[in-house]
Order: C-alpha cells, then structure tokens, then sequence
C-alpha cells in the first residue's frame, strides 16, 4: 500500500464511553476543521502507524459478510449511499454497544478520510477509525514580552495508536492494530470482527510454535527425538512442505486430537487458522527450530543440548544403588 500521496479529507471527532459503567456516548454534529498541522500529524502518526503487512486483517462474519456491521457501513458510504457525518456516528454507536467489558476505557474515537492512497496500480480512498484512550502531559512555553512562563497541557500523541484500523474501499481487507493486546481484544473480535491475513513469516512462526508445543509434550525421549527426526528431514529436503504434512508426522506420535488443539491453541494466539494446504517455507522453519529441536529431553529432569546435524539415538540408564546414576547417550550425526 502506497501512501506517499495521502491526504485528511474530513474529520470527525466523537466522545465513546463504557456503557457498562454508565459513561455516556457523545456524538459530533459535524466534522472537525482541519489545519494543515494537524493533517500533517495525522499523516505521520496515524496513518503510517497502522500501515503495515503484519497489520493486515480481513473482516468476517460467521454467515454473511454484509453482516459485519462495519464492513456493511463502509460499503454503504463509499457506494455514495449513506453520508460521512452519518457514517461516523454509526461508527461510534457500534463501538459503544460493543464496551462492555469493565476493562474498556473511555476515549475519543476519530473517523477520517483518507484520499490519494494507492495500491500501485490506482488510487484509493479509505476511512480511518482510530481510538485514543491515554492522554499524555505535556509542558509548553508560552512567551509574554521578555518573559517566558512554563504551562501544563494534556492532549493526545498521534504516534501513539491505542486502537486504530484503516478500512480501503475495495474489499474486504483492513489493517488494523491494538495496543492493548489480549487484554482488550474486543477491537478485533467484537468491534471490526477481523481475522489477520496469514503472510509467510506470520504462518511459518505458528506452524513453529506448534511443532514446539508437541515435541515437548512427547514423553519418551527416543519417540520425541524421532519426531524431530522426521520434521528436520521433510524441511532440509523440501522448500515447501503443507500444514497437513506437518499434522500427519505429529499424528504418528501423539494423538489427533491432540494435534488439532495444538494448532487451534496456536490459532487462538495467531488470530488466525491455516488449512491443510497452506504452504510453508520448510528451510525457514527448520532455521527457526533449529535451537529448540536440538534440545533432547533425556529422562530425570534432565535435558541436553546437541549440537546442529547431531541426533539422539538411544539412552542408557544405570543405577548403581548408592545413589548415583550412569547414563550413556547414543548419538548420531544426520546425513
């Protein structure tokens, strides 16, 4: 997404409180005049703040698309059907009906018009609704005569985004951001209802941390040391290999249902699930293995870490009877 162009075309400021603790919704009745300081600002701060590949979300709805109610207003305003001030205050009464968790602040919600972005082939509006909820102190110096007197002021920091989603005209694709994270995901679940478009970096670091979460939970070293044995040698062999690959070779030593909740952990962490036939890069995930494969868990609470290329074969134990103990490590270095 090219933004380079860009510029604020309206601007519309409204007030949204917590409902559940009784705060009110306050609603604008017109759009805020905008300066070119202040165009500036939002150019910097907001709107390159949300840009970003690893921000990029696609609204959904368990039945219907149209559903999505913020995906549905949108549409509605950039088929010319329903005006920017209308637009904004449906914005705003949406987000308020979705606080209501104890833990949402109250903060002022902006909704701004976008225009000359581009997607390299053409140009694009697109609608910016981003929520301030921390206010930062600042201290200003105010010049009188041959006196210069230190204020106090509060106001809002444009490059710090608290919550923020840039929404384009042609499609359903978003990019959106929370600074709150897990604690305050209803910006993305219940507000936008938007999923995050799996990238290759995106999917291979879950596919990892799914591959982790199993091995770990192998309890024979020998059959966990075998099941990196048999990942390592598809990544090393292949450049892609699927997520359904990697489900058939944990499937072979811990149970399937265990597999699936792996991956729907790791999708719930994500904010997004694969299919079967989503395509990895192999050697990037071997790599971001690498140190976490190499680490063999060898029975009595004790691990040791091999070296790359080196591989557990078989384990030894020897009790003497007077409280010490032998163990004797066959290893193996991989072809």
């Amino acid at each position: 997404m090219l933004i380079g162009e860009s510029r604020v075309e309206r601007l519309v400021v409204h007030r949204v409180g917590n409902q559940a603790r009784g705060e009110a919704l306050q609603l604008s009745e017109r759009a805020s005049e905008v300066d070119d300081g202040v165009s500036s600002l939002i150019l910097s701060g907001y709107l390159r703040g949300v840009v970003s590949d690893k921000k990029k979300h696609q609204f959904f709805h368990e039945s219907d698309l149209n559903l999505n109610e913020i995906y549905h207003y949108t549409r509605q305003f950039f088929r010319g059907e329903l005006d920017f001030l209308a637009l904004s205050q449906r914005i705003a009464k949406h987000l308020y009906a979705r606080s209501q968790h104890p833990n949402i602040s109250a903060g002022d919600l902006f909704v701004i018009l976008f225009a000359g972005l581009s997607d390299g082939d053409r140009e694009l509006r697109a609608l910016g609704v981003f929520k301030s909820e921390v206010r930062d102190d600042f201290l200003s110096v105010v010049e009188a005569g041959a006196v210069f007197d230190i204020r106090h002021a509060s106001g809002i920091n444009p490059r710090l985004i608290d919550k923020g989603a840039l929404i384009l005209e042609n499609g359903p694709l978003v990019y959106a951001v929370d600074r709150g994270g897990q604690q305050a995901k209803f910006w993305l679940d219940d507000f936008l209802k938007a999923m995050r478009v799996p990238d290759a970096s995106s999917s291979s670091r879950m596919v990892a941390s799914v591959v982790e979460q199993l091995s770990e939970e192998i309890a024979d070293p020998l059959e966990q040391a075998r099941f990196k044995d048999e990942f390592l040698a598809v990544c090393e062999t292949e450049e892609e290999m699927s997520a359904g690959q990697v489900s058939s070779i944990a499937e072979k030593f811990v149970g399937k249902e265990q597999v699936s909740q792996a991956f729907d952990n790791a999708a719930e962490a994500y904010g997004f699930a694969l299919d079967d036939e989503a395509r990895l890069p192999a050697q990037s995930m071997a790599k971001r293995l690498e140190k976490s494969l190499s680490k063999y868990g060898i029975g009595h609470g004790i691990s040791v870490l091999l070296p790359s290329g080196i591989t557990l074969k078989n384990i030894q134990s020897i009790n003497d009877g007077e409280g010490e103990m032998t163990l004797t490590l066959k290893l193996h270095k991989r072809d």
